[in-house]
């Protein structure tokens, strides 16, 4: 039997729009000066959204609130538009795109991804924050098992791809047929986080039994992020198994790069770092085409569904308040025990919650400008975004408080904060803390660790520099030394000392947007292809319209900030509704079977995608 390279092509899907390249501009040069004197007449009083826009020319059809333009701006075909910006030139929208190959083949192989899925889900991958090295310490043992399971799940993508394992992380690697098409780029993380075994009574169904209810999978990982994982590698078994059964063999135009970090949730100390090594010095910076990793999915705001990847990445540091006081019996305590006096440093803290701001590179803005555009958004909001857009004076510092009111509300766990305000602040939480030995004696030692996510406008030495004063002035008083996170005493005291340090060594700074333009081949194809998966899912005769692509951001980090030097388009998404899983992080975690079979077709359509264009 022959083996030969196939190529599965792509068409667009549900086109409502026609693209007539030119053809009123060319026209126009021709036409008698009354017409022209006509046509400008007719423009200035034609009403509101006649037609779409996109690229060059008309587009037959409505695409939205969409208005006459041209390429360049500025000009309506020789009219001065005048100064001001509007909201309806933004978020242009990415046709639709579907592979002609049928896709939705998967449907009918659900169990089998919830199999696999639920088999990933039983496997303890859990690491935590202090681990010992890889050979020393036996709790990464387990990582030896995964790879076996996924072996033996998954065994046409081992004999196709290569792979290697970097510190527990594995990298698989296919070769495309067109060398001079850059790697397309699929990660996601093999460990979870651990559960509490004071918790477990607390879980729906045990956390590592992999249940499923006939609607949910249950169990740690389901949501974050071995579904992830499942969904790649059970795309490309299907592809592979299709091939095989036609007796041809399947090689893609753009070659394959998977990359599954091993501790992803403890920082990707170790993993994700070391497999970045192997491919930069392999392929070289710049060398994949884009990166897309865990992140946002599907969101429901102003009667809308927007696809909302994350496009950047707020910076994570983590900072260890230590307090030394003299101990003695607890019988004869000082006004605050070491105990006490953390209390008040942490207190402190919290009561002075960072400043929110905004700027207009920020994913949020990017967001409520499509919102703005295509939703139903109060008339304040567009106000505030207009204002900032035409650059009036104030208009960007009012905005965070504009943006609070517009009714945005992502979801959120039960224990969690605004994320909204999220967004736009560097986060503090209070994660860790010890102290004492024993009842009777006063604490000599006690310490907290404050997990910091830092914001898009900000960075970890200005966190440092404004920790310092909010507690240099708390160590005054309490007659304390400062000792800062580059051990330099800041302020001498004779009752003891507050040391701030790093516990685990690194910080990370936030990481600048991803292109979010439809003239991005990256970006294009991936909202494309989720406008695709869309237009062609089981309901979509339930009233939903259409799928708006649009920026946003992950409130938390990901490995992707270990694979900067790869790639300049990183997107942080995945194709889940919001409703369709929960429990990251906490108790009784799940996800929705068949949210997840469309997330494997999802990526299908992905790769195959990918291969039609050169980004």
């Amino acid at each position: 039997m022959a083996y030969g390279a196939i190529h599965l092509p792509v068409h667009t899907r549900g086109r409502a729009t026609e693209t007539i390249e030119d053809a009123p501009v060319k026209a126009g040069k021709r036409w008698p000066i009354v017409g022209l004197l006509v046509l400008g007449l007719v423009l200035l009083s034609w009403p509101s959204n006649p037609v779409g826009v996109s690229g060059k020319g008309f587009v037959v059809g409505k695409l939205g609130k969409g208005e006459w333009n041209d390429e360049k701006g500025g000009k309506w075909f020789g009219m001065d538009r005048g100064k001001e910006m509007r909201l309806e030139e933004d978020c242009e929208q990415a046709e639709a795109i579907i592979p002609e190959y049928n896709i939705s083949k998967v449907w009918g192989e659900k169990e089998r991804i919830v199999g696999w899925l639920s088999g990933a889900i039983k496997i303890r991958t859990e690491v935590f924050d202090e681990m010992r090295d890889i050979g020393v310490d036996k709790r990464w043992d387990v990582f030896y098992d995964f790879h076996s399971y996924l072996r033996d799940s998954f065994p046409l993508v081992h004999s196709h791809f290569t792979v290697t394992s970097h510190n527990l992380s594995l990298v698989y690697e296919l070769p495309g047929s067109d060398p001079t098409f850059k790697p397309l780029m699929l990660t996601a993380h093999q460990d979870v986080v651990p559960v509490l075994p004071s918790t477990i009574d607390q879980w729906t169904q045990p956390p590592f039994s992999g249940l499923y209810d006939g609607v949910r999978i249950w169990g740690r990982g389901a949501a974050d992020t071995k579904s992830s994982l499942i969904a790649i590698l059970a795309s490309l078994e299907f592809f592979l198994e299709d091939s095989r059964g036609k007796g041809e063999k399947w090689i893609p135009k753009r070659g394959l790069v998977l990359a599954f970090g091993s501790d992803e949730e403890r920082g990707g100390l170790v993993g994700a770092p070391k497999a970045n090594e192997y491919l930069v010095d392999k392929y070289g910076e710049g060398s994949m085409a884009m990166l897309v990793d865990e992140g946002n999915g599907l969101l429901t705001a102003f009667s809308k569904t927007f696809a909302a990847p994350g496009v950047a990445e707020k910076g994570h540091a983590d900072i260890r308040l230590t307090i030394r006081t003299p101990g003695g019996h607890s019988s004869v305590p000082p006004k605050h025990t070491g105990i006490g006096l953390l209390s008040l440093f942490i207190s402190e803290l919290e009561r002075n919650p960072h400043p929110i701001s905004i700027n207009e590179k920020s994913p949020l803005y990017g967001f409520m400008t499509c919102a703005a555009r295509y939703g139903d958004v109060s008339q304040e909001v567009k106000k505030g975004l207009k204002d900032v857009k035409n650059g009036k004076k104030g208009a960007l510092d009012k905005l965070p408080d504009v943006l609070k009111k517009s009714g945005l509300d992502p979801s959120r766990g039960l224990g969690q904060g605004n994320p909204l305000e999220a967004m736009m602040s560097t986060t503090q939480a209070a994660d860790m803390i010890s102290g004492g030995v024993k009842t009777n004696a006063l604490p000599e030692v006690a310490a907290v660790i404050i997990n910091h996510r830092i914001s898009l406008t900000s960075s970890a030495s200005e966190l440092h520099e404004r920790t310092a004063s909010l507690l240099i002035p708390l160590c005054k008083q309490y007659n304390l030394s400062y000792i800062n996170w580059h051990n330099q005493t800041l302020l001498s005291g004779d009752r003891g000392s507050l040391t701030v340090d790093s516990p685990f060594g690194y910080h990370t700074e936030p990481v600048s947007s991803s292109p979010t333009d439809i003239s991005d081949g990256a970006w294009r194809v991936l909202a494309g292809t989720s406008r695709g998966i869309w237009n062609t899912r089981k309901d979509k005769q339930d009233g939903k319209g259409e799928l708006i692509m649009a920026p946003f951001m992950t409130t938390g980090n990901t490995d992707t900030r270990r694979y900067r030097q790869l790639t300049p388009n990183i997107y942080r998404f995945r194709y889940l509704p919001a409703d369709a899983a929960a429990g990251a992080h906490t108790v009784s975690e799940w996800i929705d079977a068949e949210a997840l079979v469309e997330f494997t077709r999802w990526y299908q359509a992905l790769i195959l995608n990918m291969d039609q264009v050169d980004v």
